[in-house]
């Protein structure tokens, strides 16, 4: 049974990956990819499933360059969203935080269709504050920031242990 998702919890979703794409310096990828919410700012859909199993969620969206990802993910007992799997790790095929492009179309279709449609902003020049804020937050939520990443055998896996 679904534990139907709040407000602030769908927020902290729309965050984590904003705060991801940034730690990781990808913005510049999604040029001219989504619909230009106003200069500078491209705006993209993502589909949340609407309610979290077992304290778990899942969400599709683009996360350039690698292509659209199903990704599950949790809430910290701080209230930060956590997205598993990790953008290093390519997203193959044999793992549950995958690229789409490895699922069967209807079912990708159909959760789309069924899921609640947000969107999410990624700023084509985000300002110092925005990324040293983004990354902090990605301390806090797998213990290491991609700007700042220790070797990658060191890290703390963002699976729930």
């Amino acid at each position: 049974m679904l534990t139907p998702l709040s407000r602030p919890q769908i927020e902290a979703v729309i965050l984590a990956v904003e705060d991801e794409i940034y730690d990781f310096g990808y913005q510049k990828d999604f040029y001219e990819v989504g619909h230009e919410y106003r200069p500078g700012v491209t705006r993209l859909p993502l589909y949340i499933q609407p309610g979290l199993q077992g304290g778990e969620g899942t969400v599709i969206y683009k996360l350039l360059p690698h292509g659209e990802v199903i990704r599950n993910f949790h809430l910290n007992k701080d209230g930060l969203a956590v997205l598993e799997g990790a953008p290093d790790s390519g997203f193959p095929p044999t793992q549950p935080n995958t690229l789409t492009l490895y699922m069967d179309d209807d079912d990708v279709c159909r959760r789309k269709h069924e899921w609640l449609k947000e969107r999410f902003d990624i700023l084509d020049a985000p300002s110092r504050d925005r990324i040293r804020e983004a990354g902090e937050r990605q301390k806090r939520r797998v213990g290491y920031s991609a700007g700042e990443a220790p070797p990658k055998d060191q890290r703390k896996s963002p699976l729930r242990n």
